[in-house]
């Protein structure tokens, strides 16, 4: 292994990243004949492009470069090279050649891993040495041309086939995997959450290539499946097109009767074209029933914001007296399993639920807080909000494709800056949270995941939501920009 040497030197200001889009590498690359730089009285003449794409991994060095050494009329000339990369030093040998692991990892931790073609520059060094001293000398300075080894990712991926809220045609209804902001290249992980029925649920994936592909040809044989085969699919496994697996690679998942599933969570690494598929039991739903609404047949209004499957959260200002009972989503309206406190009135910052003869609980004391409940443990806690003067608005409502972005869906204000309605959506598109009928103040998403059965924080602004049509129930907390979208 030859071995690289650094220096703490700065990056040049030049070298900086690029966000060309994943297509761009495809095009064909310009790369004029580079000229001969000097090197005393040699010479060092740059090579063409070096994609590592078409390097195999056994192969160990590269070469960047082609020497003509130069001569030493007094004195010797050290036979060892110096490649210099802005500020970083590798050994180069006399044929050019340097270490292709090193300099893909210069590369791709300097521009990331997405394939186009990066560009910098670099000298070679070596050392003369008359006898008396040494003086080192370093050619003019030459370009490099490299393409990292990456897969191809696209920007989107998307749900199709027999998943709810999807369907086979590729251009028709998708259900698009959420992605962090970062470049694909550097988080390669897309994630989706979706319901499942019992029995065989079948999906299969689209990006941006199988759409365009579908899109000018009517073909359908880019869209991406299980490498296993159709159906044959396990729980991971390689994804791959249909034009390399040979049928149609169709996902099946499979939900038994006597199975506690209701969501399945599918997770891509599409750096190394992997999938995950996670079989999730319900998400349990629990209500407030008390100082919002003491009226047990509107108990359902005040839901519980949804952290993941054992923590919930509701956010308002309560009374401090004998301000709650809980119940959940299978005894709705019905006092004897309702879930309290032991004591009557229990104002303490934190303690236990029970459900059998439980009595109402309280804030410790009147003003905004925070009600926490672990459904595992069996507990709750208090946390009084920072702020006990939130702006209030006179309205907030659901505003979006379905109604062509105008006549808002006004919801009702169920308890302090909780918002609640039941509306059916007649069609599948984009919906946004508003208030006051204007758009000073909206909510949106930032994962473009369906709605569906999931609970997240909606920053002010942000994207579409993404939600099938059907019947829901939209709530909405204004003070938190937690959110429920639960299917009827």
């Amino acid at each position: 292994m030859i071995k690289k040497i650094l220096f703490g030197f700065a990056l040049l200001a030049s070298v900086a990243s690029c966000t060309d889009d994943y297509t761009d590498w495809a095009q064909p690359q310009a790369n004029p004949q580079q000229d001969a730089v000097t090197f005393g009285d040699g010479s060092v003449a740059p090579v063409g492009v070096i994609d590592f794409a078409n390097i195999p991994e056994t192969q160990e060095m590269v070469q960047v470069c082609t020497i003509t050494a130069p001569s030493a009329s007094t004195g010797t000339y050290n036979p060892e090279y110096i490649l210099t990369i802005d500020g970083t030093e590798y050994a180069i040998n006399a044929n050019g050649e340097v270490n292709a692991a090193d300099l893909q990892d210069y590369i791709t931790s300097t521009f990331g891993r997405r394939p186009v073609e990066r560009e910098v520059e670099g000298t070679v060094s070596m050392w003369l040495n008359d006898g008396t001293s040494a003086v080192k000398l370093t050619s003019g300075t030459f370009k490099i041309k490299t393409i990292p080894n990456a897969p191809q990712i696209s920007e989107a991926y998307y749900l199709i086939g027999g998943i709810e809220g999807t369907s086979w045609a590729v251009t028709d209804t998708r259900l698009q995997f959420k992605h962090s902001d970062k470049d694909v290249y550097e988080d390669p992980i897309f994630t989706i959450t979706v319901p499942v029925n019992t029995g065989d649920t079948w999906f299969a994936i689209s990006d941006k290539i199988a759409m365009d592909n579908f899109n000018s040809t009517g073909g359908e044989d880019q869209l991406l499946g299980c490498a296993e085969g159709n159906g044959n699919n396990g729980m991971e496994g390689i994804i791959a097109r249909r034009s390399e697996i040979g049928d149609n690679g169709a996902f099946k998942v499979t939900v038994a009767a006597d199975e506690d599933v209701e969501m399945i969570r599918i997770t891509l690494n599409m750096m190394d074209y992997s999938y995950k598929i996670q079989k999730l039991p319900p998400l349990r739903y629990y209500y407030v029933v008390g100082t919002p609404n003491w009226d047990a047949d509107k108990a359902y209004k005040s839901m519980f914001y949804t952290q993941d499957s054992k923590n919930y959260t509701f956010t308002t200002k309560w009374n401090g007296a004998w301000d709650l009972k809980i119940w959940d989503i299978d005894n709705l309206e019905n006092w004897d399993n309702a879930w309290g406190t032991s004591i009557d009135g229990d104002g303490s910052a934190s303690g236990s639920l029970i459900n059998t003869g439980a009595q109402s609980f309280q804030s410790p004391e009147a003003g905004f807080y925070t009600l926490s409940i672990n459904k595992k443990d069996m507990t709750y806690t208090w946390t009084r909000l920072d702020n006990q003067s939130p702006t209030e608005y006179t309205s907030v409502s659901l505003i979006g494709d379905f109604n062509s972005w105008g006549g808002d869906v006004d919801m009702e204000q169920v308890a302090a800056h909780n918002w609640f309605v039941e509306y059916t959506v007649p069609s599948n598109g984009g919906l946004k949270f508003r208030a006051d009928h204007g758009w000073a103040v909206s909510w949106g998403t930032s994962d473009k995941e369906t709605a569906i059965g999931d609970s997240y924080y909606l920053p002010i602004g942000g994207d579409n939501i993404n939600v099938p049509a059907g019947t829901y129930q939209f709530y909405l907390n204004d003070i938190t920009g937690e959110w429920n979208i639960v299917k009827k």
